[in-house]
């Protein structure tokens, strides 16, 4: 992942950031103003030449390897900002109507900015703001370290493989179940046994599904990435749908990705949740581009 990458353009700005950053933000493109505040580029400036590649300027991928901080940047501006109406905004997952209790998300609140419910301390992803919980709301979690959380939890997932491929690989020389510890970064998650004929009883693994992933993303633990975390918020608050997300699409259907950020999505081995289907009046409504910025920046 380009997240170590980034620490030393980052330590130089960190001041400049904290200083200069705000809340929600208006687009001053749409709305100028005397006191010059909010963002300065319009939304179809910060998609730019869209996701593109290493050699096409002003593309996501392109600042991503060339510039990182300048995607970062763009992601917290992209954060803040308020979009409106015309850009999508609205209605959220069947416009609040359904059984919520097999569909949550037709209980979130309609937000118009990813800061309206991380905003706290102001500019940055952090908390504060009501989410989707039922008839009863809670303060939206805060997302400091989302990276962090992200890098290890697939380490951790890798670790935990490893030692399931090494019990079947024993069970089969030996001819005889072979069951091993489950441990990862001095966490314990109970024990698997492997079989000769290449099966595995996963009934003692405890605290992990038993395909083994670590998913570290919401309190029920139902998502493994960033970027599925940035395209369900989008659609499930925001009523914003990024349909032709390339790297949710392939994963999703069993492709294997790796996404501008550097996260393998592998659908052969996870399963990924797919991007929400075209909004019925706009159609796709988010350019791949912005939820690659979104992702850079929660990952920073």
């Amino acid at each position: 992942m380009k997240f170590l990458g980034t620490i030393l353009t980052l330590a130089g700005s960190a001041l400049l950031v904290g200083i200069t950053a705000h809340a929600q933000m208006i687009d001053s493109t749409q709305a100028p103003n005397t006191a010059g505040a909010g963002i300065n580029k319009s939304l179809t400036d910060e998609i730019g030449a869209g996701r593109g590649s290493v050699l096409i300027p002003n593309s996501s991928v392109y600042i991503i390897n060339r510039d990182p901080f300048r995607s970062i940047r763009r992601g917290r501006q992209l954060f803040q900002r308020k979009f409106t109406q015309a850009q999508g905004v609205g209605p959220i997952e069947g416009d609040g109507t359904g059984d919520i209790n097999t569909d949550l998300a037709i209980g979130a609140g309609l937000s118009d900015s990813c800061a309206g419910c991380h905003s706290r301390p102001r500019g940055s992803a952090g908390a504060g703001g009501d989410v989707v919980t039922r008839p009863d709301s809670r303060d939206a979690p805060h997302l400091f370290g989302l990276g962090i959380r992200e890098m290890l939890a697939d380490e951790m997932t890798t670790d935990l493989r490893a030692t399931r491929d090494l019990a079947i690989s024993r069970a089969q020389k030996r001819k005889q179940p072979v069951t091993m510890t489950l441990f990862s970064k001095g966490v314990q998650f109970g024990s698997i046994t492997a079989n000769a004929d290449g099966t595995v009883d996963t009934s003692k693994v405890v605290g992990v599904d038993a395909d083994l992933r670590i998913k570290p993303f919401f309190a029920e633990g139902s998502a493994i990435s960033i970027r599925e975390f940035v395209v369900g918020a989008l659609h499930k608050e925001m009523g914003l749908e990024a349909s032709s997300d390339p790297d949710l699409l392939t994963a999703s259907a069993g492709g294997r990705v790796v996404t501008p950020s550097g996260m393998v999505l592998d659908g052969s081995k996870d399963k990924i949740s797919p991007p929400p289907p075209p909004d019925a009046v706009n159609g796709n409504e988010i350019d791949p581009a912005v939820v690659d910025h979104l992702e850079f920046y929660l990952l920073n």
